[in-house]
């Protein structure tokens, strides 16, 4: 497995990178922008993971040592996969990854408003056809992978419009130890029985899992960000209820509706042109509880 060593002494000489406002509790980032390394100009960060349960530090080193020896097999531009792990004073403290420049997260790109929404679809798009690749591997039995923590803070847009799915190291790879996520920790997801979780309640990743988090990701756009898992399963479908009601295709509506159903999960992607571009703007959240709620 390749490894890069640093001195206690190199390693204080890093910057941090500035993440703005996405969330990386787990872990601390930077630039490895100088010293004797292959990737010395600053195209390469280090994920520096935190100190914590000595088990899912354990699995999240497993899953990116998985991810480098198959990075052959996964053979995807859109995903961002760890290089070598980082070694500190004798001890593994991380790994290495490459650095995307020029890119904000997909969560900034579905809040600007001087984008439009159907450039805000397309990007979304672009997740679903991603996720079908990734399928694709399984079905073709190269390799069994699942994201896990798909969220819009783990996904990236560059410069010139390319999506890079990142934070690899909570994947399901090859029968690992799953790892949490996002949007695999609600009361809903929990109470529905095909979304199979370990004892510690932590959903186990796969397709499907895959999926719902990518639904979830399309409804947080529609509603506002208005976390749409953390929503009950009685209000969830009555905002789909309520998008109907604002021209939102039915096709689309069913898939959306699968989530809390029985059966696997369908991949909306197809479907997205179903959405009612006119009025995206009245499918908030808060227009859903002062127009359709107090109906």
């Amino acid at each position: 497995m390749k490894s890069i060593t640093l001195t206690k002494k190199q390693f204080d000489k890093l910057n941090m990178l500035d993440i703005g406002d996405a969330s990386h509790y787990e872990s601390d980032i930077y630039v490895l922008n100088h010293g004797p390394w292959k990737y010395a100009d600053g195209s390469l960060l280090f994920k520096k993971l935190k100190p914590f349960c000595e088990r899912d530090l354990a699995t999240k080193l497993q899953t990116v040592c998985l991810m480098i020896e198959n990075e052959k097999e996964i053979n995807s531009e859109e995903l961002v996969i760890p290089n070598s792990l980082v070694v500190i004073k004798d001890k593994v403290e991380g790994f290495t990854v490459p650095y995307v420049k020029d890119a904000r997260t997909l969560r900034e790109t579905l809040k600007d408003d001087n984008i439009s929404n159907s450039e805000k679809i397309e990007y979304l798009k672009k997740v679903g056809k991603t996720l079908k690749k990734i399928d694709s591997l399984k079905r073709r039995k190269i390799i069994n992978l699942s994201i896990g923590d798909l969220h819009e803070d783990n996904v990236l847009v560059t410069k010139d419009g390319k999506i890079k799915l990142i934070d690899l190291d909570s994947a399901y790879i090859e029968n690992n130890y799953p790892q949490g996520a996002r949007y695999l920790r609600s009361d809903g997801i929990s109470k529905c029985k095909k979304y199979k979780a370990n004892v510690y309640g932590i959903v186990y990743p796969n397709k499907t899992s895959d999926l719902y988090c990518y639904i979830i990701m399309i409804l947080n756009m529609l509603s506002k960000e208005h976390r749409m898992d953390r929503k009950s399963i009685p209000e969830y479908f009555d905002y789909l209820n309520y998008l109907k009601y604002l021209g939102f295709g039915e096709d689309l509506l069913k898939v959306f509706g699968r989530v809390y159903t029985e059966g696997p999960n369908i991949n909306p992607v197809d479907y997205l042109d179903e959405i009612n571009t006119e009025n995206i703007d009245e499918a908030s959240y808060e227009n859903f509880e002062k127009k359709y709620i107090k109906k």
